[in-house]
């Protein structure tokens, strides 16, 4: 999108600015214009119907833009020279950014702009139009009255942004006013702070300013408040640490729901840091000037604002009006509600379950029903980072909201599958053994069929429907169902003997559990996946009642790891471990590294890296040592094994051409009938020959080191910088 800058002579602009004015209207229902500024603009206001004109589409139409002010700096206009001219920094071709709206120090920027790039006007309701779904305000608002604040609610605004305060000695004079009467037609109140801080000191003075506001107009700790960043000297690299020092007592005064306003250019200027404060925490201006439902700008952001002439039939003066991607001042912190329809068990203590998004009230503690089941019927991205589950008991009564890491999702109704170490008797007759516990829709078997029968019980379920269910095995791992824990009685397990080993293993298969316990399985370490090729010192093994062998393993620290079945990983002849196909081409990128030719005890050697650097190599195979250390098994072009390296000493390249290495160097043509390749790894693809370019100079930018022992120059025109291709080094020269 490109930026349309206008050059105007400035004497021309005062009868625009002064019809610019004609816009700002703050009252409901009239116009309040200041003593100084009505001397020097017309009353008149803009009708909600009317499209805005030429002057309407100036910044200083804004509602934060105030009119004494206007008259002033168009006064000072009428002075300047009819040469003088001045550059429109926020008109582009198809938009605009409103910037620099302060109270204090307001500005009126001189500009002029094509009719083509007016802003439409926006009336409540209209469709094809981006979503409507809050508004900001401040003192140029004036007095609104709850009924008018219902009228925007009736056109499904549901949130609104109270300014309350700006630097450290201006607060909104309507700021309690516009709070209660938001509050009292249940809108969403948020709150905003017009920032001008340039320094952490300024920063934090302006945060605890902000926050002692806030405490003053009785805003609960849980409001989104909102940094509001438009002011130009605070673009620049100390924007993101100043506005960490402002976070960090916003959030020390107990407020930690923190949001950041900005026009676009600001957003992605750099100096904002978005992976600090998070994207989705950013509420993000740009004016489009004809707006329209496919527009979903911004989105990658939190909120969108995407005009400032939005008007409710009934009140005089427009309004900011923004799209909400997230809900939080739409809805408050915790953000939209989510469908959702899952059952969840709660796998996690101490966590508090409750009541509303104020965090004020709790109902009860995850300690209290640990291992319980619930149905989720809906969920919140809250803008701690958090989500949160409304949760239902079996009878759809409502147990309030909790924190999703507290739960684990499951499958159905049944429950999350829980591990559990024991063996039952069954006691009761008569009792159905279920294939299903989700919908009890399909029957194993009785309990009569298996009276005082004993069972191997691996995991367990807690239902939603408040019972414990146990998974039945026997003792041949054959599964035999599920029954309701109170049919059955607890029984001993089996025992395991330690066996004396000597050996080391390396993971050579995914998703195998590594035990901590293999009497009952009830432990459990890890899984092979994390540790998937990692090599281990076996130095006992079991051989369990069931059957399978279990290696008790030990890393290079003698730290004990776990027990694994044998069954699992390779028998390796060394602490090296085992051979694993690798088939990598490597670029030797370290020099004095040693290439051996033993890597078990390390007891011979077979050359150094500093004589083979940056040559490339064929790795057909790796090791991955003990130590925590890989090493490839490196052969030459001609087949010839060369040896084990340290892969620490290498970069993997993406194939037989080796890896790009940077060599800026002007190199000239001087060998005919070479081809030009666009592809050096297999040479399937020719950009050309040299017979065509013969004699002519070319920016060599990198070198590759091919497998073959060949080296190929990378080549860019010098004139218009187009890639030419590669090139074998023999067909070229170097020049000054």
């Amino acid at each position: 999108m490109n930026k349309l800058t206008i050059k105007i002579p400035l004497f021309c602009t005062a009868a625009a600015l002064v019809l610019g004015m004609n816009s700002v209207a703050y009252a409901e229902e009239s116009t309040i214009t200041s003593s100084s500024t009505a001397e020097t603009t017309t009353s008149s206001t803009t009708a909600p119907s009317q499209r805005t004109t030429e002057s309407d589409a100036l910044p200083t139409e804004d509602s934060k833009t105030t009119s004494s002010t206007a008259v002033e700096s168009t006064e000072k206009t009428e002075q300047s020279t009819d040469s003088e001219e001045t550059d429109s920094q926020l008109y582009f071709d198809d938009y605009y950014l409103p910037s620099n709206r302060s109270d204090l120090n307001p500005t009126v920027q001189t500009r002029s702009l094509a009719p083509r790039l007016s802003m439409d006007v926006v009336n409540a309701g209209e469709g094809n139009r981006p979503g409507s779904h809050f508004i900001d305000i401040s003192s140029h608002n004036g007095s609104i009255s709850v009924a008018n604040f219902q009228k925007m609610k009736n056109y499904g605004i549901k949130g609104v942004v109270v300014k309350l305060t700006e630097s450290t000695n201006y607060v909104n004079p309507y700021a309690q006013e516009q709070i209660n009467n938001a509050t009292a037609a249940g809108l969403k109140v948020s709150a905003y702070h017009y920032a001008h801080y340039t320094s952490s000191a300024i920063a934090s003075s302006e945060a605890n300013y902000f926050a002692s506001l806030a405490n003053t107009f009785k805003l609960p700790k849980s409001t989104v408040m909102v940094i509001d960043i438009e002011e130009g000297k605070m673009l620049n690299t100390a924007l993101t640490p100043n506005t960490t020092s402002f976070v960090n007592v916003l959030k020390a005064n107990g407020f930690s729901n923190i949001m950041y306003y900005m026009n676009r250019s600001y957003a992605t200027s750099g100096y904002f840091s978005t992976s600090t404060f998070g994207a989705k925490n950013m509420w993000v201006a740009q004016y489009p000037y004809t707006p329209t439902a496919d527009m979903n700008w911004n989105s990658e952001f939190s909120s969108w604002q995407w005009s400032s002439q939005y008007y409710i039939p009934g009140i005089a003066h427009p309004f900011d009006i923004s799209m909400d991607y997230t809900g939080f001042l739409e809805n408050g912190a915790q953000g939209k509600w989510l469908s959702a329809n899952q059952y969840v068990t709660v796998t996690k203590k101490n966590y508090s379950i409750w009541s509303n998004f104020n965090f004020t009230s709790a109902l009860t503690n995850t300690t209290a029903v640990y291992n319980k089941t619930y149905k989720v019927t809906g969920k919140y991205q809250h803008m701690n980072g958090s989500t949160y589950y409304s949760l239902y008991d079996n009878n759809g009564t409502w147990k309030g909201y909790v924190n999703a890491e507290a739960t684990t999702k499951a499958s159905g109704a049944q429950g999350n599958w829980l591990s559990e170490n024991k063996y039952v008797t069954l006691t009761k007759s008569g009792q159905t053994i279920w294939s299903d516990i989700n919908t009890f829709s399909s029957k194993k078997g009785s309990t009569t069929d298996y009276y005082q029968q004993t069972f191997k019980v691996t995991g367990k379920y807690n239902h939603v429907n408040g019972a414990v269910y146990y998974s039945l095995y026997d003792n041949n791992g054959k599964w035999v169902g599920y029954i309701n824990a109170s049919f059955v009685s607890s029984a001993t397990g089996p025992q395991g003997a330690w066996l004396s080993e000597n050996k080391y293993v390396t993971f050579t298969k995914k998703g195998q559990t590594i035990w901590s316990n293999i009497d009952a399985f009830s432990s459990k370490k890890g899984n092979t996946t994390d540790l998937y090729q990692k090599t281990y010192k076996v130095t006992g093994k079991y051989h369990h009642i069931a059957g399978p062998v279990y290696y008790s393993l030990y890393d290079n620290n003698g730290k004990w790891a776990g027990y694994i079945n044998a069954s699992g990983p390779t028998v390796a002849a060394g602490p090296q471990g085992a051979w694993l196909s690798n088939n990598d081409y490597v670029t030797i990128t370290s020099k004095n590294t040693t290439l051996w030719g033993n890597i078990d005890n390390f007891s011979s050697k077979k050359g150094n890296t500093t004589d083979i650097y940056q040559q490339t190599f064929h790795a057909k195979g790796k090791y991955n040592h003990i130590a925590n250390v890989t090493y490839y098994s490196l052969y030459d072009n001609n087949g010839k094994w060369v040896g084990y390296l340290n892969s620490g000493a290498a970069t993997v390249a993406p194939g037989s051409q080796g890896i790009w290495i940077k060599n800026d160097e002007q190199v000239k043509i001087n060998k005919k009938d070479y081809t030009i390749w666009s592809d050096i790894d297999n040479f399937s693809a020719k950009k050309g020959n040299t017979t065509d370019i013969y004699g002519k100079t070319y920016h060599a930018k990198g070198i590759y080191k091919h497998f073959s022992g060949a080296a190929y120059y990378s080549l860019y025109d010098n004139a218009s910088g187009k890639w030419i291709g590669y090139l074998n080094t023999n067909a070229t020269i170097v020049v000054e």
